[in-house]
């Protein structure tokens, strides 16, 4: 007497599942990299507005891994060849007149940091909504 288990079934659901969660966690995380862009884009110095213009975002998935990046890339020539100095700004002391007021350095860290919570909530939230 045998007993036979057939787990194509099963194994077919769990990959299923296994794309419905990377593909959930592709949206929240765009979401949240929406969110801190704009808000890092309004904490950014405005003075030219080449920082705001030349930041953007990018969301990808590789293999189990969903990674999002938000980015300022303002390269112009100066004394000593090109330089960002989205990150020269960004990693500058405060501000003493800075010309817009609520801009700041560390435009970029400040809110990934005070809203992290935030932005985990939102990708587990897209994750829930997608495997119901």
């Amino acid at each position: 007497m045998a007993i036979e288990f057939e787990f194509d079934t099963f194994f077919n659901a769990l990959d299923r599942t296994k794309e419905q969660v990377l593909e959930s966690a592709f949206i929240g995380v765009h979401d949240a990299t929406d969110v801190l862009l704009a808000t890092s884009r309004d904490e950014a110095p405005l003075k030219k507005g080449t920082l705001r213009t030349t930041s953007g975002k990018n969301v990808e998935v590789d293999g189990n891994t969903v990674t999002g990046e938000v980015y300022f890339s303002a390269v112009e020539e100066g004394r000593s060849g090109r330089v960002n100095y989205a990150v020269i700004v960004h990693e500058m002391g405060e501000y003493k007149n800075p010309t817009t007021p609520g801009t700041r350095p560390k435009f970029l860290e400040r809110p990934l940091k005070r809203d992290a919570k935030k932005y985990n909530g939102m990708i587990a939230s897209a994750i829930r909504k997608g495997l119901r």
